[in-house]
């Protein structure tokens, strides 16, 4: 069966390029859609679900690290980052965020194309300039969090609701607040609390804030 793949990149020429590479690349690729922005990709994702996304990490001034988590949610599917940047920090915080690889946009066309192939059947593919640095710093021991005041501030309410908000993934306040035993507008007064504490503006930015910090899985 042929691995089903969507391109994400806002760079026309790449992306025009990336397009060609994969239709002539073999039986075993098929593109089936591309997207340029953030909202573009979240949207095509989820109604595509595609094997693989190749992920271009800087989209119209944004990162593409801010969706990365509902990305994958709503997609099902595998993510290899193919990117110009080169800070080792983001590609870092990509892979523990859940992309498979990282290879980089000066690479061959065959190490692009082996890529793929390797996260479509779950392998892990990290560029040869970026393996060393990137295990090293996955395996470097974990330094104090900075957020960890303000994940300290919250009250057990404020976590569970945190968990809740995670878990449920987009679900309406109405639902949320029926998983939470509480009224709506409470909950909708507790999420305006919680922002403020761990300085987000909205529920995509405490979802991904979250995942970043393990904060996922808490009970009440």
């Amino acid at each position: 069966m042929s691995i089903r793949i969507m391109l994400v990149d806002d760079h026309k020429t790449m992306l025009w390029g990336l397009e060609k590479l994969i239709e002539g690349g073999g039986a075993d690729l098929q593109l089936v859609g591309t997207a340029s922005n953030n909202d573009t990709a979240l949207q095509q994702g989820a109604a595509l679900k595609p094997d693989v996304i190749v992920l271009d990490l800087d989209l119209e001034g944004r990162s593409s690290i801010e969706i990365l988590p509902q990305l994958l949610q709503d997609s099902g599917a595998r993510v290899m980052i193919l990117s110009g940047n080169r800070d080792q920090g983001l590609l870092t915080q990509a892979v523990r965020l859940g992309a498979r690889g990282v290879v980089s946009k000066e690479a061959p066309a065959d190490v692009v194309l082996n890529g793929i192939r390797a996260v479509a059947r779950g392998d892990m593919c990290l560029d040869p300039a970026l393996m060393n640095a990137l295990l090293g710093q996955l395996s470097a021991p974990a330094k104090a969090d900075p957020e960890a005041a303000r994940i300290a501030s919250l009250t057990p309410k404020e976590r569970k609701i945190v968990a809740v908000v995670v878990e449920g993934n987009g679900a309406p306040n109405k639902e949320l607040a029926s998983k939470l035993f509480i009224a709506e507008p409470t909950l909708r007064n507790n999420l305006t609390t919680i922002y403020q504490k761990l300085g987000v503006a909205n529920r995509l930015e405490l979802y991904v804030y979250a995942t970043r910090h393990g904060m996922t899985n808490v009970t009440a």
